[in-house]
């Protein structure tokens, strides 16, 4: 009898568990729901009896009017990627290997552009590098600067839970070139971490606003700043329509970051075996 109370017990508190998860998660997915009906079915949330059916209007404004700007911003989510990588991994790398107060400095000073504000950043940037005001890769920089540091967190990370150092002066000392060590150490070790710092990089340069603010120009405007703009001076499906094509984006690159950020972890054990 001790035990099927145990058992009733233990059975009411995962139906109370899933119940919150299941509100929880209600509370946050009905305000999208509530943009994608109205994207979908403008007419809908207008309580019209008629002219209730799928309508894509908005969608078609919003392609004709701000697509330049979409593809703006998936082209500086994937400079933005490169740049990352070619800078952080390099980085991350020289601070578990030459450890000290300069390279504790250095890696610290990487993480400034997280406390300041993303305007405050702009304006540094205009002011510094004003023959190139209005340029693309202005805020190519920007978005770097800000999202380089998520990129060397995460490799830095799996850096110090290994012992990637020792595996690669073992394969130095079997006579493996540089290359060699990072074909076949340093990138198997790394792939993961790399993988989900690329991903997180993407998603931050894609949503980017702060920083964009200031750098962008009529020519030169990325998508979220174009999203701003129909909240501003357009209707709300078609502002709705501009939110769900950003979701559309956002939403697999959130999900492809939670099951490789899972797999890194489930594969970092391993690893270190």
């Amino acid at each position: 009898s001790q035990n099927i109370e145990n058992k009733r017990r233990h059975t009411r508190g995962e139906l109370l568990a899933y119940g919150f998860c299941f509100l929880l998660l209600l509370f946050i997915l009905f305000p999208l729901l509530v943009v994608l009906a109205d994207a979908f079915f403008p007419l809908l949330l207008e309580k019209r009896k008629v002219g209730m059916g799928l309508d894509l209007q908005g969608f078609r404004y919003v392609w004709q009017w701000y697509s330049p700007h979409l593809w703006l911003s998936l082209k500086l989510g994937i400079l933005s990627v490169i740049a990352c990588l070619g800078i952080g991994v390099p980085a991350s790398y020289g601070f578990l290997k030459y450890p000290g107060w300069g390279t504790q400095l250095l890696e610290e000073m990487l993480l400034l552009p997280l406390s300041i504000p993303g305007i405050a950043l702009a304006l540094a940037l205009i002011q510094t590098y004003s023959i190139l005001r209005g340029a693309w890769y202005l805020i190519l920089v920007g978005h770097t600067l800000y999202a380089l540091p998520f990129l060397v967190r995460s490799v830095t990370g799996a850096l110090r839970q290994g012992k990637v150092l020792e595996l690669e002066r073992c394969a130095a000392s079997l006579g493996a070139s540089r290359w060699q060590r990072f074909r076949y150490v340093l990138f198997p070790y790394l792939r993961h971490a790399m993988m989900v710092g690329s991903l997180l990089v993407f998603a931050i340069s894609f949503g980017e606003f702060n920083v964009s603010f200031l750098l962008n120009t009529p020519v030169n405007q990325t998508f979220p700043a174009g999203l701003y703009l129909t909240y501003i001076q357009n209707s709300v499906s078609i502002s709705s329509a501009a939110t769900t094509l950003f979701l559309l984006v956002v939403i697999p690159i959130l999900l492809a970051l939670q099951y490789g950020g899972g797999k890194a972890a489930d594969a970092l054990p391993h690893q270190q075996a």
